[in-house]
């Protein structure tokens, strides 16, 4: 009894209006959209800045690769020159003791032939005049030689120091390419390239960490194209 009379007291619930009278939808769904631009907009920016950053990356292992290329034949042009120039002296020098050697046998006769000798010693004075400017003319070629090697040795230590470049040998005779500093998220990461030269002309991609599949190929297919 006194429950029927408690709820024959309370009011009656009454329903609610169109929600529309509480929640703006359009307003709702302007701020939805705005969300939906500024997210995708972000998504873009961050994409081409990978991008731009993928871009740089191969530009730099290209030129490093180049530069290290060239420094190799560079330095076997240097070692050539140098032996070439060893034979040369040594023949040079072997010619010099020769004509001083007969300067010696000339003098030991004496009187007898006092033209011949004469004759003797204008000739060894002039190969030895000539030999001396030719010391002197290869002496200055391999300073410009070795200013040569010392700018490509310095271009390697920028590249050192930049990219944290180094070179190792592998055990199928690969040089492998070592670099970093070209990850914005982790400037210590370190990636490899492995390539090796084959017979044909050329270099062929060993390996690569992290993979970047047809993207080195191709990379690699530029290099050799353009040597």
């Amino acid at each position: 009894s006194t429950t029927r009379t408690m709820s024959a007291a309370m009011p009656k619930a009454q329903p609610l209006d169109d929600v529309s009278n509480l929640i703006d939808l359009d307003a709702l769904n302007k701020e939805l959209d705005q969300a939906r631009s500024n997210v995708e907009m972000w998504m873009a920016r961050r994409e081409l800045s990978m991008k731009e950053q993928v871009a740089v990356h191969k530009t730099n292992m290209a030129v490093a690769e180049e530069e290290y290329v060239s420094l190799v034949e560079r330095e076997k042009d240097l070692a050539t020159a140098a032996e070439e120039l060893a034979r040369r002296q040594e023949y040079q020098q072997a010619e010099l003791d020769a004509l001083q050697e007969e300067a010696a046998q000339a003098k030991e006769l004496g009187e007898d032939l006092p033209q011949q000798l004469q004759t003797l010693r204008a000739q060894v004075t002039t190969e030895k005049d000539d030999l001396e400017r030719e010391q002197t003319k290869i002496t200055g070629e391999e300073m410009v030689k070795a200013q040569m090697l010392q700018a490509h040795l310095s271009a390697v230590d920028l590249y050192r120091d930049r990219l944290g470049l180094r070179f190792e040998i592998g055990d199928a005779e690969e040089l492998r390419f070592f670099y970093k500093r070209v990850d914005p998220a982790d400037h210590e990461r370190e990636f490899m390239v492995a390539v090796r030269v084959v017979d044909s002309g050329g270099y062929e991609l060993m390996d690569c960490d992290p993979d970047m599949g047809d993207q080195a190929q191709a990379l690699l297919a530029e290099c050799n194209r353009t040597d």
